[in-house]
This record gives structure tokens, C-alpha cells and sequence, in this order.
């Protein structure tokens, strides 16, 4: 029986040389591998090997590192910071994490949205600063952010330059021999 459990190690190892992954699970947090030390194969049969998916380990483990939702989900504004908000609000009695990263990902996609053309706005006037009237012309502008905020207002915005049709000026050929048209009512 002796020799028989000591093939099965030698097994292993030799199985260990084909795949260079296996030579990285072998190794313990000393930097040994399984079976040298002082314990010998009673500390590589207390090692449960299993399969890390997508860089994901134990809780215990001290490799693991806090990641943020917000870097999870990849996005660059806070997500807890809506959860709690959501919370606070009170609008359910329960929150799934998904709605907070649903809702923090559509304000910072209309965010970026409006930035870039308020951005747009301010080259074109060549200003390298984005000032309120920069931000009122990319709204007032864009069909879909003009309906969604059509109740804002926005302070320093100004507004938007239009002239009605009817307030300019006539021009002088509209009639057949020059002169203004004339109604047929009077």
C-alpha cells in the first residue's frame, strides 16, 4: 500500500509538466509546491482546488481587492451614491443593486450627452470654456433634450436667436411690376 501511495503524487507532478497552469496551482503561499515542506502531503491534501472564474476568489482570500460598483459596472459616476439616494427616496421598500447601476448609467449617459455639444457650442464661438449659455444652445438645439427639458430653465442660459418670419423685412419684388401685394378685401 506504501508504494502505491507514493505513485500518486509522482502522478501529479509529472501531469503538472504538461500544463503550465498547474505548476502555479501547486505552488503554495511559501512559494513551495505541494509535498516539500515540513508537512508533506497532508498539507496538499487539505488545498481544495477548484476553478476561478473571471479573477474572482475566496472571501478569505488575500488577494482579492474592493472594487467600487461604479468600476464594475464601468461607469465614472457613483452608484452608491444613487443607491442611497433611491433609497432615502423611498419610492420601494426593497432596491436591487441594478437599478441603481441602470439609473446612474442613464444620468451619465445624458451628462456626457449634453456635454459634448455644449462643448461643440463653446468651439464653435472658439471659447475653451463651457459657460450656462453653451449648455442652453446644445439643449435648445437637439430635438431629443429640447422635449425632455422643455420646462428647465436654465440661469445665464439666455435664449436661443430666432426672429419670427412675419417680423422681417418684406423684400421689393414680391408683386409683378415691383410693387407690395396688395389685399382684395378692402
Amino acid at each position: 500500500q506504501r508504494e502505491v501511495e507514493e505513485e500518486a503524487p509522482m502522478d501529479e507532478e509529472d501531469h503538472r509538466d504538461d500544463d503550465p497552469d498547474a505548476e502555479e496551482d501547486a505552488e503554495g503561499e511559501d512559494g513551495s509546491e505541494d509535498g516539500e515542506g515540513d508537512e508533506g502531503e497532508a498539507e496538499g491534501s487539505k488545498r481544495v482546488k477548484g476553478v476561478v472564474k473571471d479573477g474572482v476568489t475566496k472571501k478569505g482570500d488575500p488577494e482579492r481587492k474592493h472594487m467600487a460598483m461604479q468600476t464594475r459596472a464601468g461607469l465614472q459616476f457613483p452608484v452608491y451614491r444613487f443607491a442611497k439616494a433611491l433609497r432615502k427616496g423611498g419610492y420601494a421598500k426593497r432596491l436591487a443593486p441594478g437599478g441603481a447601476i441602470y439609473l446612474t448609467a442613464v444620468v451619465e449617459y445624458v451628462t456626457a450627452e449634453i456635454l459634448e455639444l455644449a462643448g461643440n457650442a463653446a468651439k464653435d464661438q472658439n471659447k475653451k470654456r463651457i459657460i450656462p449659455r453653451h449648455i442652453q444652445l446644445a439643449i435648445r438645439n437637439d430635438e431629443e433634450l429640447n422635449k425632455y427639458m422643455s420646462n428647465v430653465t436654465i440661469t445665464g442660459g439666455g435664449v436661443i436667436p430666432n426672429i419670427h418670419s412675419q417680423l422681417l423685412p418684406r423684400k421689393a419684388g414680391s408683386g409683378k411690376d415691383g410693387s407690395l401685394p396688395m389685399s382684395a378685401e378692402f
